[in-house]
């Protein structure tokens, strides 16, 4: 391996170090006592280090919650790492994520709250989905496109436009879950996905096309 290769060293490798253990000790007291209980100094502690040190690398609570909800998604990409964005096993991962956001509401807790702060361009959390949602807008567009390729969804519908529709809904049923938790989440968002890229009208037209094929 070259030095070109090679990971951070030195100073930069020590603080890279540093916040991810700080990001892991916000993590894990917001899975304890969800993040509306989050202080810069439980945090300080739980890592080991001082307050001051804590806030050198994030200075304040809110810059924590995004690094909290930040390791939460590296947690959640290394969960899922055996899968992709593929037809094949786009249920199954809908299956997984449904179950770990009803299983770590806590975290769905916070999603939700960083997301109503993050119209404030100033707040941390502001650039912060800007990446998630390009990258899920991304991701998504690639599935449908394929998809269309397929033939499995609507062929004449914008990949992009129904990605965005999609993760509108999903946020949406994932909120209305937090106050509800009278339904089945990952059914319905997998029922959502099948109406909004056209799945459904896909399958009865070729059972149409069937039936007229056997006449």
């Amino acid at each position: 391996m070259t030095a070109s290769t090679r990971g951070p060293r030195g100073p930069y490798a020590k603080t890279a170090e540093r916040r991810a253990q700080i990001a892991q000790a916000a993590y894990e007291i917001v899975m304890e006592v969800g993040h509306a209980a989050l202080t810069t100094a439980a945090v300080a502690e739980r890592a080991g280090i001082s307050e001051r040190t804590m806030l050198y690398h994030f200075p304040s609570r809110d810059r924590l919650l995004v690094a909290a909800i930040e390791h939460f998604d590296d947690a959640t990409r290394r969960g899922r790492a055996h899968l992709e964005w593929v037809p094949e096993q786009f249920d199954q991962i809908i299956a997984e994520l449904a179950e770990r956001a009803q299983s770590d509401d806590r975290r769905l807790q916070l999603q939700v709250a960083l997301a109503a702060s993050a119209q404030d361009p100033s707040h941390p959390a502001h650039e912060y989905y800007r990446r998630h949602y390009d990258q899920a807008l991304a991701e998504m567009s690639r599935l449908i496109a394929t998809m269309q390729q397929m033939g499995v969804a609507h062929p004449d519908r914008d990949p992009g436009q129904m990605a965005r529709m999609f993760i509108a809904v999903w946020d949406g049923l994932q909120q209305q879950w937090l106050i509800r938790r009278d339904f089945d989440l990952g059914a319905e968002i997998r029922t959502a996905f099948r109406e909004i890229s056209g799945q459904a009208a896909m399958e009865a037209r070729q059972a149409v096309e069937d039936l007229l094929a056997r006449i």
